[in-house]
């Protein structure tokens, strides 16, 4: 293609309305002929970009991590089966590493908590260690009685073991985080002497 200033000044505006990067960097290394044109016919990239009628400033200032990328970064991942807790991630070299950062920023998502939830995701499901607590661990007590689901010690430590050990850890002992969530300690090991 042969550029001239007419060319040059339409495809700066057409890249700008896709929020192309036009900084100069940027845009060099995926257009290094328009750069090159445009600082040959304008004396300086910068003179054409303002011919165009853009903010170099505000071009040279535009921020490279949105919300709606940082959030087809995570669903990428997760569709992937990468691990997405915040000490893997903030580990890894890749864009999804630095979306991560980019992520806790205010003017994005604030924590990495708020753009898992944005992408769809519950951080506990994605946090390598759950946050318990007393009312947690009753909750997940109640739903695994209400789903009939085994809550013998043995069962649980299997199936679980991040909640036995926290049931023990905070209420001192398995039967008591039991009694807490009001489910009977000797009904469940007579039940489990049924199935048995």
């Amino acid at each position: 293609m042969i550029w001239t200033k007419e060319r040059i000044v339409a495809e700066l505006k057409r890249l700008d309305k896709k929020r192309v990067d036009l900084s100069y960097n940027k845009l060099a290394k995926k257009n290094q002929a328009l750069v090159s044109a445009a600082a040959y016919h304008f004396r300086s990239y910068r003179a054409a970009v303002e011919k165009a009628g853009l903010d170099y400033a505000t071009i040279a200032r535009r921020p490279r991590w949105t919300k709606l990328l940082v959030i087809a970064l995570i669903k990428g991942a997760r569709r992937k089966h990468q691990d997405l807790n915040w000490s893997s991630v903030t580990k890894r070299r890749d864009e999804l590493g630095k979306a991560a950062f980019a992520a806790i920023q205010g003017r994005l998502f604030g924590s990495w908590d708020r753009a898992l939830h944005a992408a769809g995701l519950d951080s506990d499901d994605v946090a390598r260690y759950r946050r318990w607590s007393k009312s947690t661990i009753v909750f997940e007590l109640k739903s695994l009685a209400s789903d009939n689901d085994d809550l013998n010690s043995g069962a649980v430590q299997k199936t679980d073991p991040g909640l036995h050990a926290a049931a023990l850890r905070y209420f001192g002992s398995y039967d008591a985080a039991l009694r807490a969530a009001k489910i009977s300690p000797s009904k469940i090991r007579k039940r489990r002497r049924r199935r048995e």
